[in-house]
């Protein structure tokens, strides 16, 4: 195989910068994803809710032969880095988890917190609330150095939302993983060494 002098330069800077996915190609097998609550609303509101996301996570990683190397969880919005362990299977992966958490979230809105729901009503075919935005953002990782700098970068919005000091404080994250991985080996995630 081949490459032109761009494609040698485009795959040295994405090595170092990361790219956004623009090829679809399905070599691509490891993304750093930001996907937000509907108009960045405040709809992962407590514990129940986070652990709504994360059963999501493991059930559609298993379906997909996908391996969270971290996440965090906000309010408002999720980061979380996957590896696809076969194939690329991204856009079914998020159609999917999209789908299946927005109504076991809903649910729990309309539980604990109804008065909520009309600031996400949406009337479209048979949705009538929505939970996330449609579009998510994905950056293909080709390099430990940019697998680093994502993992940093997201372990640190807690930080600087201000709530908490150190990432590892913070619950919802793979930080405290990261810190105490050696100790921590049965974990739903994998670490980011066993990929790069």
């Amino acid at each position: 195989m081949t490459f032109s002098a761009k494609q040698v330069l485009q795959k040295i800077k994405a090595c170092f910068m990361g790219t956004k996915r623009i090829s679809g190609s399905e070599d691509e097998r490891c993304f750093f994803i930001t996907t937000s609550c509907y108009q960045h609303k405040f709809l992962l509101l407590d514990i129940q809710a986070f652990d709504i996301v994360l059963d999501n996570f493991r059930f559609y990683n298993k379906r997909y032969s996908a391996r969270l190397l971290g996440y965090v969880l906000m309010s408002n919005h999720i980061h979380f880095m996957l590896f696809f362990e076969d194939q690329n299977y991204l856009s079914k992966y998020l159609r999917d988890f999209k789908k299946y958490s927005s109504l076991q979230l809903r649910e729990h809105l309309s539980q604990f917190y109804p008065h909520i729901l009309p600031e996400i009503l949406y009337e479209y075919r048979s949705q009538h609330y929505k939970i996330w935005d449609d579009e998510f953002d994905d950056v293909v990782i080709y390099s430990r150095k940019m697998c680093e700098i994502k993992l940093d970068y997201m372990h640190n919005n807690p930080v600087k939302a201000g709530l908490v000091t150190e990432p590892s404080d913070y619950l919802f994250s793979s930080a405290k993983f990261y810190e105490n991985w050696k100790v921590n080996i049965q974990s739903e995630l994998l670490h980011y060494r066993d990929v790069f």
